[in-house]
């Protein structure tokens, strides 16, 4: 069996590529590295049994991988992780929306408005605090709780006519000041850049997340009272689960760094929630996000095919469909790879 693997000069270390390799040939599968961007991929990858590619929520990223791979999922035959059941929603949390929404999966109330107009008249009306995201990033670096109708109405208007970029909100807000000469040589480019722009139409240098949101608000009920979320990670018929603690003075969890992995503490409900939709919706890979209702009952937040491996692998073990546990940890790409292997063989023996 031969599985080709992406890689590239620009893989993250943190990929799970680096694993994958490793675990696949501790099976005995010939390893192809490859680079699907380069051309003439398509036919290498022709007699290869499989292909893995850990994409990241960069727009690079997001451009190319959700073209390639269902070029080689639908167009060859070839199966691939993630499957496009599994990714095509990843870093999007309107898609997230919409499908949670039409799987009925108990979830955090939120609404997604593709008209100011729409956005106004809810706005106007709707009770404060609530929860304004952009559709992407990760970390809940474009995350904001807004407290006031005229705060809303400020972000609703920005979204419809200059869009925010991503990154550029909370800890990454950028602050200019002059008390450097570095901070005066920045002023300049900035004005440099932008009196081009204005005279000639020459866009100035953008970020690598340089895909401005506009034309849409993602907002989502604010629910008091948790001072954590429940991550439970579902990877075939095994649900990793611990809570991520707020960072301090501060209702994100996601990207604070305060993780506990006392199995003791996750809730049978969430393990059984993720359980079932990843099964109903045959996700490889699925981490959930779960916040605790006003009446207790578990909601989801957001989902994501990908997320750290060490944080998965430093739990103590696992809980089957069954929700019987089994101890031991478990690298996540490890399981990736077994589970991968098996549905290329059971297909192949159809």
């Amino acid at each position: 069996m031969k599985i080709a693997v992406h890689t590239d000069p620009q893989t993250p270390e943190k990929s799970f590529a680096s694993r994958w390799i490793a675990s696949l040939e501790d099976h005995g599968i010939q390893v192809l590295r490859m680079n699907l961007l380069e051309q003439g991929s398509m036919d290498q990858i022709r007699t290869a049994h499989g292909v893995m590619w850990h994409w990241f929520h960069s727009p690079d990223d997001k451009q190319t991988a959700l073209k390639i791979l269902p070029a080689i999922e639908y167009g060859l035959g070839i199966p691939v992780f993630p499957d496009l059941h599994t990714c095509w929603h990843y870093d999007e949390k309107v898609a997230q929306h919409y499908l949670l929404e039409s799987i009925q999966a108990p979830r955090v109330k939120s609404w997604v408005f593709w008209k100011l107009s729409d956005a106004f008249d809810f706005l106007s009306s709707c009770t404060y605090p609530v929860v304004f995201k952009l559709s992407v990033g990760a970390g809940s670096a474009n995350v904001m709780r807004i407290d006031t109708r005229k705060e809303a109405m400020t972000f609703a208007r920005r979204m419809f006519h200059e869009g925010i970029f991503p990154y550029t909100m909370n800890e990454y807000e950028k602050k200019y000041t002059l008390k450097t000469r570095k901070d005066f040589l920045d002023l300049v480019r900035r004005v440099f850049y932008g009196l081009r722009y204005t005279f000639i139409g020459k866009y100035p240098p953008l970020s690598g997340y340089f895909i401005p949101q506009k034309n849409y608000i993602y907002l989502q009920e604010f629910i008091p009272g948790n001072p954590h979320d429940i991550r439970i990670t579902v990877i075939g018929n095994r649900a990793f689960g611990f809570i991520r603690y707020n960072r301090e003075g501060d209702f994100r969890a996601s990207g604070s760094g305060h993780i506990d992995h006392d199995p003791n503490k996750i809730p049978l409900d969430a393990l059984k929630i993720a359980h079932d939709i990843s099964l109903k919706n045959t996700f490889q890979s699925m981490a959930y996000d779960f916040l605790v209702g006003q009446n207790g009952k578990m909601l989801l937040n957001e989902i994501s095919y990908c997320y750290l491996s060490s944080a998965v692998y430093e739990c103590p073990g696992y809980w089957d469909r069954d929700l019987k546990w089994h101890e031991g940890h478990v690298w996540p790409e490890d399981a990736h790879v077994e589970d991968f292997i098996a549905s290329i063989s059971g297909k192949a023996s159809e």
